[in-house]
């Protein structure tokens, strides 16, 4: 049997292995287990849960409840709420972990199931590998539990939206106004529908609400920070200042400018590391990014005294190393941004509401800021595959991204690694010269759909 896990939770097609209702439930009476072994807390214990808005959620939300209270362990049922709100309110509600079900930015037909630990952070890879190895092991005539009062209790918290605005909205200066300020805003159809656009609203912010019908199906589709073409053409529409373009569970975030230009992670990232350069608050004055990050982010802060860490893709990834090395900002180039002295997780509303912060004290316009980033041509192209055949037993795939490499004389490279959450293999080329990014791509793209169709 194959790995549940990916590099976000489980995920899958909804109602097909692996993401059904029994291993939803498996899953519930894992994680209830498993984290519960993990706690030192004497008191009754519980996990929080959230969905997003997809037709599937609450089959598997209820399957996933059901496994947990199963085993004596509470849940504080939180409704629909972006996913770093269900990491936040792990920590506030003093819970053993929390899950999210949701496919983030996937199509509407898929779900997952993203864990969080007690702190509001992702669940460690450890312990992820205890809970699918207790899914595994479940056995479904076999398996008893406690009984009588001694079952969990479900308990429907109400207002959580407004509860998690007011947590935002605690990390800014109470005199923080946003009046004057027009922002569009894309929530994809998702979690964020709610939450953002009241959020910006309350600060003063005229806005103008996009991808805010979720009717189940409409998640993510020509909408959101996964077609931010649709951000573009809403901010030239309305005349924004802004525009915010989120993925479906709200933890990926796309800016754009008032010109009606894109900014991605490592926009966000360096000009978030430039302000708290100067507000003293970048710790080590160093910041984390993946391998997927342009090597212009590198060399633009570097100028400016600042050290870039690279890690595997995955915003897990980034948060280890943030909390290992004790550093305040990290995030991925896809839009997942982690300020981690406010939060142990991606937030697209908090990142947005912190740029929106610095655009209004500093009387700059986004574009002005995103000016600062030199970038090197890049190029990402995803190819869906049938297989995901090791790379390395791909014949004579080595020795052609060997010749490739060597074009580009040291100041380029080339990336290649399967999606964890999609049939897919994602290829990245990055170069001085866009016509080698674009020659050294397309010759690697005809050779991996020979090898994997």
């Amino acid at each position: 049997m194959d790995s549940l896990f990916g590099t976000d939770g489980i995920r899958g097609k909804a109602n097909l292995y692996p993401m059904t209702p029994q291993i939803a439930l498996a899953a519930g009476v894992a994680a209830a287990k498993v984290l519960t072994n993990h706690c030192q807390s004497k008191n009754r214990h519980r996990i929080v849960v959230g969905r997003d808005t997809r037709l599937s959620s609450r089959m598997l939300e209820y399957a996933f409840i059901s496994g947990v209270v199963s085993q004596g362990v509470d849940v504080y049922e939180l409704g629909v709420l972006p996913s770093p709100a269900l990491g936040s309110f792990t920590k506030v509600y003093e819970a053993i972990g929390g899950v999210m079900v949701s496919a983030s930015h996937n199509p509407f037909y898929d779900n997952g199931l993203k864990f969080f630990s007690f702190d509001g952070s992702k669940l460690d890879s450890e312990l992820e590998k205890e809970i699918e190895k207790e899914i595994k092991q479940f056995d479904w005539l076999g398996t008893e539990g406690p009984t009588g009062s001694q079952l969990g209790n479900i308990l429907l918290l109400e207002d959580t939206t407004r509860e998690y605005q007011n947590l935002l909205k605690s990390f800014f200066p109470s005199e923080m106004s946003l009046k004057g300020m027009r922002i569009a805003i894309d929530t994809a159809n998702g979690a964020s529908f709610e939450a953002g656009p009241s959020l910006l609203e309350s600060f003063g912010a005229s806005v103008f609400p996009f991808g805010k019908e979720p009717n189940g199906i409409n998640i993510n589709f020509n909408c959101g920070s996964m077609n931010p073409q649709n951000i573009q053409q809403a901010v030239l529409m309305t005349g924004a200042d802004l525009g915010i373009a989120l993925d479906g569970d709200g933890d990926r975030l796309v800016l754009c400018d008032e010109k009606g230009q894109l900014c991605d992670g490592d926009d966000i990232l360096a000009i978030l590391a430039l302000d708290f350069l100067k507000k003293k608050a970048l710790s080590k004055n160093t910041v984390v990014a993946t391998v997927m990050s342009n090597l212009g982010l590198d060399e633009t802060l570097h100028e400016e005294g600042i050290r870039v860490i690279r890690t595997a893709v995955g915003d897990r990834n980034v948060a280890e190393v943030l909390k290992k090395e004790g550093l305040s900002l990290g995030g991925e180039q896809s839009g997942h941004i982690i300020p981690f002295a406010y939060s142990k997780t991606a937030d697209g509303l908090l990142t947005a509401l912190i740029i929106l912060e610095i655009m209004s004290s500093t009387g700059n316009s986004l574009g002005s800021l995103k000016k600062k980033l030199k970038r090197y041509p890049q190029r990402l192209w995803n190819l869906e595959v049938s297989q995901k055949k090791p790379l390395d037993e791909i014949p004579g795939l080595k020795k052609l991204m060997d010749e490739a490499q060597a074009t580009f004389n040291g100041k380029g490279r080339i990336l290649l690694r399967y999606s964890g959450t999609e049939p897919k293999i994602r290829l990245l080329v990055e170069a001085k010269d866009e016509d080698q990014v674009n020659k050294v791509g397309q010759k690697l793209l005809t050779f991996l759909r020979e090898s994997l169709s």
